[in-house]
């Protein structure tokens, strides 16, 4: 949670300083950011016994594409992240990677308008750090999306948000318990929404800083019940922030 709080201050700190004015920006060209991003999850297990964990995790992120910069015409991303926790025990690793496309609309010189789909891969690992057994509960789904953006462009910065869902395709979780255990299932498809909020400062200067926040949703569903397991679904509510520096 320190993490994720002390991203959103700089976030704060950074939009206080750099104060830009309404006009479009010079740079239109694909940029690549890279830094680090601190999240907050509630991961939430259904079944015949219910659990909340609330986990902080860091990490590190790295995207190369032209959401922030471009104008009208074509738009795309590539991102990839991961992300580490280790809480009294308990373990949670993460990783994800994002490819997005789309086209943008031109409102008027300054604000543009995109329609996106994308597609992606999603792995996390949760150990819930029992002392008797090693467990490992293991989710792996790839994924389709589809999103709209707003972008308004200023002097010197750029705003964007975007909204939209994934689509899980063909996903399974695997319950390992080690000595006992190793158990795969397939997962059920869902949907589920995503939103994020960007802001590039800086842009025409020699350090340029894009600072994010955003929120993820992930429902794992298995198509059956684990042997070893008193819970057969998780639902993942993931509010996180990044702060990096663009090339």
């Amino acid at each position: 949670m320190k993490t994720i709080n002390l991203l959103a201050v700089a976030c704060a700190l950074v939009a206080v300083t750099s104060a830009p004015t309404s006009t479009a920006a010079v740079n239109t060209e694909p940029v690549i950011a890279v830094g680090l991003l601190g999240s907050y999850s509630e991961l939430e297990f259904k079944g015949p016994s219910n659990d909340i964990e609330r986990m902080p995790e860091g990490g590190v992120f790295l995207n190369y594409g032209n959401k922030l910069t471009g104008h009208a015409g074509l738009v795309f991303q590539a991102e990839i992240s991961g992300q580490y926790s280790e809480k009294q025990g308990q373990r949670v690793k993460d990783l994800q990677a994002d490819l997005d496309l789309g086209w943008r609309l031109a409102l008027d010189a300054s604000n543009f308008l995109d329609m996106l789909v994308g597609a992606g891969y999603k792995w996390n690992r949760f150990d819930p750090g029992y002392n008797k057994y090693d467990i490992e509960l293991t989710n792996r789904t790839p994924f389709a999306k589809v999103a709209i953006g707003y972008n308004h462009q200023f002097d010197t910065a750029a705003l964007r948000l975007e909204a939209g869902a994934r689509r899980s395709l063909e996903g399974d979780a695997q319950l390992d318990v080690q000595g006992i255990s190793n158990q795969t299932l397939d997962l059920q498809s869902s949907t589920d929404p995503y939103v994020e909020l960007s802001v590039l400062f800086n842009s025409q200067g020699s350090l340029p800083i894009v600072a994010s926040l955003y929120y993820n949703r992930f429902n794992y569903d298995p198509e059956g019940q684990f042997d070893f397991s008193q819970y057969d679904k998780q639902i993942r509510n993931e509010y996180g922030a990044k702060l990096g520096i663009v090339f």
